[in-house]
């Protein structure tokens, strides 16, 4: 039972953490990281916090878990307006 715990909290915490990380990622002047690699690396932490966000919001009955896969994933779609809208400008 103790596996399955951890297992919750890691499932969820990829949404929680990861939606943001997104954010962040989109923020993080390019000097630290080509820009290339800050954009990959934004859109695959956000397609993960939008996919698990859905799973969350589709298949659990509880609202905390609903209110928790709609923050991740409303994170995670920001994040990939933002990383969209900086390639757009760059063109």
């Amino acid at each position: 039972m103790e596996s399955l715990a951890f297992f919750a909290v890691f499932i969820i915490s990829l949404t929680v953490i990861g939606g943001p990380l997104a954010v962040a990622l989109t923020y993080l002047p390019p000097r630290l990281l080509p820009a290339a690699v800050l954009k990959i690396f934004a859109v695959l932490i956000s397609l993960i916090a939008i996919f698990i966000g859905a799973m969350l919001i589709i298949n659990v009955n509880s609202i905390g878990a609903r209110v928790t896969g709609l923050f991740g994933a409303g994170c995670g779609l920001f994040a990939i307006y933002r990383v969209i809208r900086k390639i757009s400008k760059n063109k």
